[in-house]
């Protein structure tokens, strides 16, 4: 539970700024002004410097501060706040009977320059199945239970299946929520064992398929002829398939994603080669560099990290997504065996299944539609985040836009996950047929976005 709101936690660089640091609870609340030592660090060490003008990388040079304490309790604080950094506001608290005794709580705020200022943070995946493929639970539930998790917007990409993204967008969209969700499916061509994911597009690209295979095979046969065969021995239909999956999804407006390069079975999955000459002709959008592999199956994601690295090395930069490909999003242990009486479940209880909230991205862009969306993606303003249950997030990206998600997944998204998971399990209720509850579902999901509004300041 967090103990204080911090308004806004992410300010303009290079600007005085203005922070509220508002008590939650009568414990958290702060003594008089007498008892109070404030002190902004910059966490990066770049300050203005002496003439006020010029910037200096020197910790030991703080930037002047005011601060007072308002008549409700909460904590005014003004400061320069220089560069696009983390900055840290330590409070130390006196004891009035012991003055010896010092409690210090520190408060985060993120100072940025304008064209990443004007974005909004937004955590998404697009690569998740429900039992309309081989999934476990129906499109409606699973993206409930993505609200919960704290999810901004999602996508359902069932194997071949574009209708179950349709019918999750449907039932919710009629509430108007906050939460979004968006058209998507998992590209299996004919013939081609790379799988593709659709996110946004107008139309079924698998449907497009099956509706004309001879036409699907002629523009493909069309356009091996216009691949140079550098590789001998390597079958060039895929690649030219691959490319074609990829120029329907952008014609229908949305984002062609290639998925999971180096998943493997009893052997890998595509072949080294068919890897190779899709990464060299790079056509397309996106990576998913961090997918849904258990803790057992490392070697897969490792992979993807390294090989983009050096194509990153060699020129070839492409933007780089994090998807969970999660197939259940409640695991149900067997009754009265040691791992359902261990953890206390009953016959009727789940807990979160493996890989729901494992592996998502972090999109910086202007509004939670597909459009902005694909566009932040394209231009690399986004980062794949790797946080199985329990463990530190690891993030991947341009390391600017790293840094800033670092902070975020500290002090953001926690919180906002908290407002989520009220939305979303109120949600549950109105799926499971209490319809009385959509009032209280709107109004949770406006204090999601009152937070949001809270944290950002307005943009210009």
């Amino acid at each position: 539970m967090h103990y204080y709101d911090i308004s806004p936690l992410v300010v303009p660089a290079n600007r005085v700024g203005e922070i509220h640091i508002r008590p939650r609870f009568e414990h958290a609340s702060f003594p008089a002004p007498e008892l109070l030592e404030i002190m902004v660090c910059p966490n990066d060490g770049l300050t203005r410097g002496e003439n006020g003008q010029e910037f200096s990388w020197d910790n030991a040079c703080l930037e002047p501060l005011e601060w007072h304490l308002q008549d409700d309790g909460v904590l005014v604080v003004k400061y320069f706040f220089a560069g696009e950094q983390e900055f840290n506001i330590r409070v130390c608290i006196s004891k009035q009977d012991n003055p010896q005794y010092k409690l210090v709580r520190s408060f985060r705020v993120y100072s940025l320059e304008e064209d990443l200022l004007s974005l909004r943070p937004l955590k998404g995946d697009f690569h998740i199945h429900t039992n309309r493929s081989d999934g476990k639970e129906c499109p409606r539930y699973v993206a409930a239970r993505y609200r919960q998790e704290g999810f901004d917007f999602a996508a359902i990409s069932d194997h071949r299946l574009y209708e179950p993204s349709q019918e999750a967008m449907d039932y919710w969209g009629r509430l108007e929520l906050d939460f979004q969700l968006y058209p998507g499916e998992e590209v299996h061509s004919p013939d081609n064992p790379v799988h593709i994911i659709n996110f946004g597009s107008s139309f079924s690209v698998n449907s497009l398929c099956r509706a004309d295979e001879a036409a699907y095979r002629a523009a493909v046969a069309e356009r091996m002829r216009e691949i140079p065969c550098e590789v001998a021995g390597l079958n060039y239909f895929p690649v030219a398939a691959s490319e074609w999956v990829f120029d329907q999804i952008r014609a229908g407006g949305g984002l062609a994603v290639f998925c999971h390069p180096y998943w493997y079975g009893a052997r890998n999955v595509i072949s080294y080669g068919l890897v190779d000459a899709i990464f060299k002709r790079r056509r397309f959008d996106a990576l998913e560099l961090i997918g849904g592999f258990f803790r057992h199956q490392p070697r897969s994601n490792n992979f993807q990290v390294v090989r983009w690295c050096e194509e990153s090395a060699k020129g070839n930069r492409f933007p780089v997504v994090g998807l969970s490909d999660s197939h259940g999003a409640d695991l149900f242990p067997l009754s009265g065996t040691s791992a359902a009486n261990n953890e206390g479940l009953s016959a009727v209880e789940s807990r979160p299944a493996d890989l729901l909230g494992w592996y998502y991205t972090i999109v910086f862009a202007r509004h939670n539609t597909v459009p902005d969306i694909c566009a932040a993606i394209r231009s690399h303003n986004c980062v794949a985040v790797s946080q199985p249950s329990g463990e530190r997030p690891e993030i991947f990206g341009d390391f600017r836009q790293v840094r800033y998600a670092s902070f975020l997944c500290r002090e953001y998204f926690p919180i906002l996950r908290h407002y989520c998971q009220e939305s979303g399990s109120v949600m549950l209720d109105y799926l499971a047929g209490d319809e009385s509850v959509a009032g209280t579902i709107r109004i949770l999901d406006q204090r999601v976005a009152a937070f949001r509004n809270r944290c950002f300041p307005e943009r210009r």
